[in-house]
Formats: C-alpha cells, structure tokens, sequence
C-alpha cells in the first residue's frame, strides 16, 4: 500500500513537471514571436522607399501678357518611383488628360483620367529608356508641367 502510494505521487508529480515544462515552452514561443515581430516592425519603420516628388507648376502660356493672379491650388501630386509615376489628384477636376513626352516633345504615354470616379493612377515607365521627361496634366483650361528623369 505504501509503494502505491508512493508510485502516485510521483506520477502526480511527474505530471505537475511536464504541464510546468509546457508552460514553459509555450511561454518561450510566444516570447520568440514577439521579439520577432517588434524586430520586423523595427525595420520596416526605417525601410526607405525610392518614391522622388515631382515638382508641378501651371503651365504659363508663352503669347500675349496675362496680369498677375492669386495662387492656384494645384490639386495633384506626383511621384516617380523606379517602375511607376503615380498622380494622386488632392480634389476632383474631372477628367484629366495625361501627358508624358521625352525631352524630343515625343509623346511616350498618354491616359485620360476621370477624377470623379477615383483620385489615384499609374503609369507604367518601364519601357521608357534612360532620360529627361516632361508630365502635362490638362483638365478643363489649365495645363500643368513637371519634369523628371530616369
């Protein structure tokens, strides 16, 4: 009876070391996913994207004399990254049209844009070779004019 007895509590205790061990180890996975996301989150917060702002101005016509006006509001933003020049429109103005030419005043892309159904677009660039740009933005009377390079 006696050995019974101690042959139960050691299972009893064999039992209390093995659900401590799970804890345990449980604890140290939990601890291992933490450290690896705070790490991941750590990097990415210092990733630099490759995205250049493209300075946009309206487009003045070269004719004639206009007097001076108040400043315009230029509702877009553009950004060239390596692949893509993207135009984030800031209100609506309608449909746009879209020009890219090369530094030949050749036409390389061209999109209409209609700002009332979504504010943001791509234009691939891939295909473009190596060289100095110019995007117009034409919507209603106004023109804008911006220059990159790639």
């Amino acid at each position: 009876m006696y050995f019974l007895l101690i042959r139960s509590s050691m299972i009893n205790f064999e039992y209390k070391i093995n659900k401590k061990n799970q804890l345990l180890n449980s604890n140290i996975i939990i601890m291992k996913k933490l450290v690896s996301f705070i790490v991941l989150l750590f990097i990415s917060a210092f990733t630099v994207t490759n995205a250049l702002n493209i300075p946009i101005e309206k487009n003045t016509p070269s004719t004639g004399t206009t007097r001076q006006r108040a400043p315009m509001l230029i509702p877009v933003a553009v950004d060239l990254s390596s692949t893509d020049l993207y135009l984030n429109f800031t209100s609506c103005v309608g449909v746009a049209t879209i020009t890219v030419t090369d530094s030949n005043g050749i036409i390389v892309k061209q999109e209409l844009f209609d700002t009332n159904t979504t504010n943001e677009l791509y234009i691939p660039l891939d295909s473009c070779e190596t060289g100095v740009y110019t995007v117009l933005i034409s919507y209603s009377s106004i023109t804008l004019r911006g220059g990159f390079t790639i």
